[in-house]
């Protein structure tokens, strides 16, 4: 969209292609979630597919400390990462929980993200190294999560609730 209102569109075809998250990269491009596969596109619409297993599920990504953009993975107990060369590690959460929804980076140089199913808030080093951290009220479901510019993290709960992660 221009500062005009002039809208263009770009088609995202594929397998499974059902574009949701999106967010600028370190490399000038915008990566989006996409079913079982994390995508790219530069601004001038050239359109790249990265697959993951078919039960993946992403559903958030954000662009990371490291210069990598990291999604979550509804569907698998996992954290992902994809460079700008399109090279994917996944990390397993030490849980092994699915519902893994929202994520973002914190002030801290780590990822925080939402643990839908465990009612808790994870933090992941660029390392691969997590912690996790429950949500003090009962069934909330944390989902969304995102920096505020006070530098505190704040979620949602599909409970009608917004939660505050502060660091010390």
């Amino acid at each position: 969209v221009t500062t005009r209102g002039s809208v263009t569109g770009f088609a995202t075809t594929g397998a499974g292609i059902d574009p949701q998250g999106i967010v600028a990269g370190s490399d000038g491009a915008l990566w989006f979630a996409g079913g079982a596969a994390i995508n790219r596109i530069t601004t001038g619409g050239i359109v790249s597919h990265y697959a993951l297993s078919p039960s993946a599920q992403v559903r958030a990504l954000t662009a990371g400390p490291d210069g990598a953009v990291w999604f979550t993975e509804a569907n698998a107990p996992n954290i992902g990462r994809i460079t700008t060369a399109g090279t994917i590690t996944e990390y397993p959460l030490p849980s092994g929980t699915t519902g893994v929804q929202g994520i973002t980076a914190g002030p801290d140089g780590a990822l925080w993200f939402a643990l839908q199913d465990e009612n808790a808030i994870g933090r992941m080093t660029t390392a691969g190294v997590v912690t996790e951290y429950p949500v003090p009220a009962p069934n909330t479901g944390p989902y969304g999560i995102t920096l505020g510019p006070d530098g505190r993290l704040y979620f949602t709960e599909s409970t009608t609730s917004i939660g505050v992660v502060t660091l010390l």
